[in-house]
Parts: structure tokens; sequence; C-alpha cells
């Protein structure tokens, strides 16, 4: 009754949670925004620690200060933002499609349709890993793609195997 309690204590008190966050000056906000309107990343990769902390209003610790240079590290070599493209449209298609054609290999009579929507789901997935190789939609399509097929021709090797010796397993 105690542990029922205290969950239900757990979930109310959750709910209402606000973060403990001071916001940051409206002045500064814009300035940021003003400083490049299209990309304010650039201007994040060019501010020093000691203008972040009068942003902050505080002092950094050092895991701060050292997660913030990784930041402007990654923007500096183009890993942060990714820019959404039509490209990461094929890559999304060809996740839905390893989805749907390893869904449909286990349903009697749209077996069928699993093989055509895996095939498709590897060629739409390398696509658009040739165009970004870092595309996590595309890889998941291409795996999907490749493990519905070998799981079809498993099937197919299990099915004649039994057809071949009569039906029966043993003797």
């Amino acid at each position: 009754m105690k542990n029922i309690l205290f969950l239900f204590l757990l979930f109310v008190f959750s709910i209402s949670a606000h973060p403990a966050v001071i916001p940051a000056s409206p002045g500064i906000v814009t300035d940021i925004a003003t400083k490049d309107p299209v990309n304010p990343y650039t201007y994040l990769s060019s501010m020093k620690i000691r203008e972040v902390e009068k942003l902050l209003g505080r002092k950094m610790k050092l895991k701060e200060k050292l997660s913030f240079k990784a930041f402007q590290w990654s923007i500096k070599k183009g890993l942060y933002p990714r820019k959404p493209s039509e490209n990461s449209k094929k890559g999304n298609t060809a996740m839905i499609l390893g989805i749907v054609a390893i869904a449909s290999l286990f349903i009697p009579y749209l077996s069928i349709a699993s093989i055509p929507c895996a095939i498709l789901a590897i060629i739409f997935g390398n696509q658009a890993k040739k165009i970004n190789p870092n595309d996590g939609q595309a890889k998941a399509g291409v795996i999907l793609g490749w493990v519905t097929l070998g799981l079809f021709v498993l099937a197919l090797i299990i099915a004649l195997v039994w057809l071949t010796s009569g039906g029966y397993w043993f003797g």
C-alpha cells in the first residue's frame, strides 16, 4: 500500500514539475538572432567562454566549458545542425518500406508482397546513404530489407526441406 501511495504521489508531483532555469535577458537573445538571422550557430561557434558566461549570468563549470567547446567544434566541422533535405525523404521511405516488408512477412498471403517492399527499401536506402552517409533511417531501411529477404529465403528453404522429406520430420 505504501508503494502504491508513493508511486501515485511521485506521479502527481512529477506532472507539475517546472525546470529551475533563469531565463536570459531578451536583449541578449535578440542579439544572437540578429547577428546571423539565417544561421545563429555560426555566431555560437565564434563565441568565447566569457561571453557565454555573461549570457548565462553565472560561471560555467569545467564540464560545461568542455561540452561547449565540443559543441563549437561540431558546428565548425559541419556535424551540427543537420540540414533537412529531400534526400531524407528517401531514407524515411526506405525505413517505412523495410518495416512494412518485415511486418507483412509474417502475414499469410501478404508475405509475397514483402519481397518487393524489401528490395525497394534496400534500393532507396542505398540511394539515401550515398547522399548522406549518416542517415540513420536509410541504414535502418537497408538492414530491415536485408533481414526480410534473409528470413524469406530461410522460410523458403525450410518449406522445401519439409516438402521433399514427405512432410515428416522424423521417420
